[in-house]
């Protein structure tokens, strides 16, 4: 019986001693995993902090997207446009005087894509013309109807930008007047005794249809416009001379080819 019990003791005493051992590791392990937690914060912090990252990063350049996106929607603007003008001919050689005038129209901008490269066409009211001051005075003023057709490249954002532009354009004129003057000389012809004026689209004075080169600079400041561009016609619109004939050459009547300068403002709309 004696045996039996110190038998039993035995076994209890191996059993409370494994036990104390089991709660010595789990403690261990909690303490570890107590220490562990801090590093585990600053990892999730951290793993946080490169999702907000990355988060933030995605919505940067997700707005540059959507930006760019933007600039590639805008396939048309159309704008208005309207200013002031000063043109005259090259006439064998030389440039007469200039007449004033005015100009209006309307724009297409065709974009390409997210390019600062786009293509530049519009239909626009023109003034041109010139004038002679010499013994034998006379004013020339014609109205076409242009068609520009130009190449641009911007500089800058969509808030101020320069644009440069080229190309070309074809007018047909509408209507046209000559009008001498009276000359103070005595040597001028009896024409320029008194005044007269001749529609020289109707006598075959002159051509309606004129082509030449564009040059223009633009500054633009959101949607309103500044900007100027210049006419080089290359295209001879003298046909017949109705006041000194076919057979003399002279200044203002022979060999006409147009050059404008226009002063432009506008707006587009979006």
């Amino acid at each position: 019986m004696k045996k039996t019990f110190v038998s039993a003791l035995a076994v209890l005493n191996f059993m409370f001693a494994f036990a104390q051992e089991d709660n010595v590791v789990i403690e261990n392990q909690s303490v570890g995993t107590e220490q562990m937690s801090p590093n585990n914060e600053q990892t999730e912090q951290k793993v946080r902090s490169s999702s907000s990252s990355d988060d933030f990063d995605s919505d940067f350049f997700a707005s540059n997207n959507v930006s760019s996106g933007r600039d590639g929607e805008y396939k048309n603007v159309f704008g208005l446009r309207f200013g002031y003008s000063s043109s005259k001919v090259a006439s064998l050689g030389v440039y007469t005087g200039a007449v004033s005038g005015f100009t209006f129209g309307v724009v297409d901008q065709i974009w390409f894509g997210e390019s600062n490269v786009f293509a530049e066409v519009g239909a626009f009211f023109n003034q041109k013309g010139y004038s002679l001051k010499d013994f034998e005075p006379s004013e020339t003023k014609l109205n076409y109807i242009e068609v520009p057709a130009m190449v641009c490249h911007r500089i800058g954002r969509e808030s101020l930008s320069i644009t440069a532009k080229a190309g070309g354009y074809i007018a047909m004129g509408l209507s046209g007047t000559l009008k001498t003057f009276v000359s103070e000389d005595p040597s001028a012809m009896d024409l320029f005794r008194e005044e007269h004026k001749y529609d020289v689209f109707k006598e075959g004075s002159l051509s309606r249809f004129d082509a030449g080169v564009r040059f223009g600079l633009a500054v633009m400041i959101r949607k309103v416009m500044l900007g100027c561009r210049y006419d080089l016609g290359l295209y001879d619109i003298s046909q017949k001379d109705i006041i000194y004939g076919d057979d003399n050459l002279m200044l203002g009547y022979k060999n006409l080819k147009n050059r404008c300068f226009q002063i432009l403002m506008g707006f587009n709309f979006r």
